[in-house]
């Protein structure tokens, strides 16, 4: 009967170790196929940093100055522009080193504009604001020289335009 008992109680701690061990084998691929998801995730988190997350479309607006500007200018993702320009209603395709500027230039100010009013020092001062910052803000007063350009532009007729067509 001792026998007996060796062989009925051997097969007990085999399966209790292979139970042990297919449990722990669950528990280490469970924690790899948990973590699996993460690595593709972290560079796409990083790269989002580089790459412009911008809330289109992207709003100019010019007013102000001796002549009373009040134009508005939405820029989409598709670089296609809406414009009110003076009384005209303009729609054309901004090109792709001026939408490159001002989609940095929106990046750069993200959504500060919506805490701010801007205000004029003086009543006949312009306003220019991308996204509602001024664009001689520190941050974006690169863009404004591209900002200026497609303003002129877009006053112009489509044959003589050079920065939206």
């Amino acid at each position: 009967m001792s026998g007996m008992s060796r062989s009925a109680t051997a097969p007990v701690p085999v399966s209790a170790r292979a139970a042990a061990f297919g449990a722990l084998l669950t528990v280490v691929l469970t924690g790899c196929v948990a973590k699996t998801p993460e690595i593709p995730r972290a560079p796409a988190t990083a790269s989002t940093s580089t790459t412009p997350s911008v809330d289109y479309p992207i709003a100019l607006q010019r007013f102000g100055g001796v002549a009373g500007f009040s134009d508005t200018v939405n820029i989409d993702v598709d670089r296609s522009v809406l414009a009110k320009v003076g009384r005209q209603n303009v729609s054309c395709t901004l090109d792709e080193a001026s939408f490159a500027a001002v989609t940095k230039a929106a990046v750069a100010v993200g959504d500060s504009g919506n805490d701010s009013t801007p205000t004029m020092a003086h009543p006949d001062d312009m306003l220019v604001l991308l996204n509602a910052v001024p664009t001689s803000d520190d941050r974006i007063k690169d863009v404004e020289p591209v900002v200026t350009a497609l303003f002129e532009d877009l006053i112009k007729p489509k044959a003589k335009r050079t920065v939206c067509r």
